[in-house]
């Protein structure tokens, strides 16, 4: 993993996130907010963490009959033998417990629910799309989006412990030549930037693995599809505002931008209400699924749209979201000057 923070280390420098005003008032991007007090978590190395994503979901929740498309039983179940396919490769020494096997199928089945979504609110996709999926987890919705999207699946990363973990996952799948590209490992045998660049834009492979600080290297307007699951609730104020720029910058017009998580706004980490944002950046949403109770499905799916050929950068959405006054650096506990934050 010592590869991962080096090459954050030196994007941290390159940026500008560790000198100036970006350091002091707004922070680092790249931080898991939601469990940087847990060291038990991020402390994880090797197949400890890898063990960790695989127990991360534990409860499975009944497709919506919204969302049950003729081939859920197919998604399904083919989800759950990759997933268990990949646990039994990792863990051999270990039973493959109903304990275990509830874990992998409650993920199968939130995994395979995403695409329904995806294939019912965001028509059209072209035969091979791009899928940019941000905060991967332990990295199967590769499997599901590889198969049944047949997309070219970007998974961008700014946990360097669940970077290691996709790595394992996605070597797993890819077992033959030109099936997965590292950017972190690029960097390792010192290609050149506009070298990586070029490979990781190029058709010649199915998985493309960057960690998020490197997320200028896709080219502008060139994915048809985003999606982020339970994640952009758990970033600090720059995180989000950093997915919001890339998805601006990213997403071609009439693309689409899948969200899917509890819709909270959580305290002491940040109070940007990032979909009310995406209305103010170009994006319309087009889908939406609510239900009474919030123990009967995970969180709140929601689609959206672009419908504006416009690109705001970082810096323009920091000025949209904070201003010239607020800073977040510390995180909402610690914030200040948040009063003079434009009202959207």
């Amino acid at each position: 993993m010592n590869d991962i923070m080096n090459s954050m280390e030196r994007a941290l420098v390159e940026q500008g996130w560790i000198f100036g005003d970006k350091a002091t008032r707004i922070g680092s991007p790249f931080v898991w907010a939601e469990n940087e007090h847990k060291s038990n978590i991020l402390s994880l190395r090797g197949l400890y963490a890898v063990g960790f994503y695989y127990s991360m979901w534990y409860v499975k929740k009944d497709t919506p009959e919204a969302l049950i498309m003729d081939n859920h039983d197919e998604v399904n179940g083919y989800m759950i033998s990759e997933i268990t396919r990949s646990f039994k490769h990792f863990f051999p020494f270990l039973t493959f417990s109903d304990t275990w096997k509830n874990h992998v199928e409650a993920q199968a089945l939130a995994r395979a629910q995403d695409l329904f979504f995806i294939q019912k609110y965001c028509p059209g996709l072209p035969e091979t799309p791009n899928h940019i999926d941000i905060g991967p987890g332990l990295g199967c919705a590769a499997s599901s989006s590889t198969r049944f999207l047949n997309s070219r699946f970007y998974a961008l990363e700014a946990s360097p412990m669940s970077y290691e973990v996709q790595r394992h996952y996605f070597r797993f799948m890819s077992p033959y030549p030109g099936a997965y590209l590292d950017a972190v490992e690029c960097e390792n045998y010192q290609l050149p930037g506009p070298a990586i660049r070029e490979e990781i834009n190029s058709g010649n492979y199915r998985i493309k693995h960057l960690p998020s600080w490197r997320f200028p290297w896709i080219d502008d307007a060139s994915a048809d599809i985003m999606s982020a699951t339970f994640v952009l609730n758990e970033l600090n104020y720059a995180g989000i505002l950093w997915v919001l720029a890339n998805a601006s910058r990213t997403i071609k017009e009439g693309g689409c931008f899948y969200i899917r998580d509890s819709e909270i706004l959580k305290p002491g980490t940040h109070n940007i209400n990032y979909d009310r944002v995406l209305e103010k950046i170009g994006f319309r949403k087009t889908a939406e699924l609510r239900f009474a109770d919030r123990h009967v499905y995970f969180g709140i799916p929601r689609m959206y749209q672009k419908i504006s050929p416009e690109i705001l950068s970082f810096d323009e959405i920091v000025e949209l979201c904070l201003g010239k006054y607020a800073s977040v650096a510390s995180g909402s506990d610690l914030a200040y000057n948040t009063d003079k934050m434009p009202k959207l």
